[in-house]
């Protein structure tokens, strides 16, 4: 079975964990407020989509919102050799190839994110992520080190080149690999609202695979519940939730996206190899945590963040994450301990739910 399709089913089994505080009793809920809900499931973005809406209209918004994920996947997906994204990365060191004003938005919004990250999210990570083998029919493997040496010297969000005047984006030197899979989903989600916000519909719940878009209230009003999983356990296991109420909304919505070291993985001599990489050194990410958990407004801006956060590590990651206004985030290390940012309390917005993990901030 290749790396693929257990991304797939990995990614199957850990919606089964976010959803669990949303489906609960909902139907009964809905038939009290008279709310028609509908929901569908998709397989994009090298993930399973699933949208589920309240109120009239639904089908309708959730079937248009899954062709504008169409639209986001043939323009960024780094497997398509025919994608946008592809032309400019076949054209590094080159001439900047023109491309869709879309895509010119996704790499701005990319570096701005990248530069907030410190560099622990960079859009050009590509070298690396290709060299690593992720992605791959053969799956992954420990590149050689001269090899990751050299892929290092082509990843610089700095030099990639923008110009939203002439409609251009270009990689400085031949060998970068633009590659956008850790805010594509991110991007994606928050396009998908717009559309259900356009088709008039005001309370939907979003998750393409595992990137939580929440759009107003429930229909009964009690806080949306989204599930952290155990970063050690079986799939589908919970070690705690996240409570979203109207009150933590941020115009209407909020995003949370979790990344850790479980999601996609392979071990060799009894150490385990994950998929996040760290743009400066080459390897896997050993920041001190195995999970982290943002929450914020702009859905794509959360999910470079999870990324960025998690590189960074506990101590610097826990920093800067306090010093961004309108973000939470949950980190967890090796040991179970959980570090909270301070606009998260247990018991109020954060609900621990097994016992082998301490809260210790």
């Amino acid at each position: 079975m290749n790396n693929k399709i257990m991304t797939v089913i990995t990614i199957v089994i850990l919606i089964a964990v976010v959803l669990f505080g949303v489906i609960s009793q909902r139907q009964e809920q809905n038939e009290e407020l008279e709310l028609e809900e509908y929901e569908n499931t998709a397989m994009m973005l090298d993930t399973v989509n699933t949208i589920r809406t309240y109120g009239p209209g639904g089908e309708e918004a959730v079937q248009q919102a899954f062709g504008r994920l169409e639209e986001i996947e043939a323009l960024l997906d780094l497997y398509d050799e025919e994608s946008s994204l592809n032309r400019i990365n076949q054209n590094a060191g080159g001439e900047a190839v023109e491309v869709e004003a879309e895509l010119l938005e996704v790499l701005e919004l990319a570096k701005e994110f990248a530069a907030e990250n410190q560099g622990a999210f960079d859009p050009t990570i590509g070298a690396l992520t290709l060299l690593w083998g992720w992605g791959s029919e053969e799956g992954p493997s420990i590149p050689a080190q001269e090899d990751i040496e050299q892929a290092l010297g082509l990843v610089d969000y700095n030099r990639l080149e923008i110009s939203p005047e002439e409609q251009t984006a270009r990689l400085d030197e031949e060998g970068m690999i633009l590659d956008l899979g850790a805010i594509a989903k991110g991007y994606a989600g928050d396009e998908a609202v717009e559309v259900l916000l356009e088709k008039g519909i005001e309370r939907a719940f979003v998750n393409l695979g595992g990137n939580i878009v929440l759009l107003g209230t429930k229909p009964d009003e009690t806080p949306w519940r989204i599930g952290i999983q155990n970063p050690r356990s079986d799939r589908g296991s919970a070690m705690g939730s996240v409570d979203i109420g109207e009150e933590d909304l941020i115009n209407g919505q909020i995003a949370v996206a979790t990344s850790g070291d479980y999601e996609r993985y392979f071990e060799d001599n009894d150490t385990r190899y994950h998929h996040i990489i760290d743009p400066e050194t080459g390897y896997p990410a050993e920041g001190g945590a195995v999970s982290t958990t943002v929450v914020s407004e702009n859905p794509s801006r959360t999910d470079a963040l999870s990324t960025g956060l998690f590189v960074l590590g506990l101590e610097r990651g826990l920093e800067l994450a306090e010093s961004l206004e309108g973000v939470e985030a949950v980190f967890i290390t090796e040991d179970k301990e959980v570090y909270l940012t301070s606009g998260l309390e247990v018991d109020e917005n954060f609900q621990l739910m097994d016992d082998e993990f301490i809260i210790v901030n």
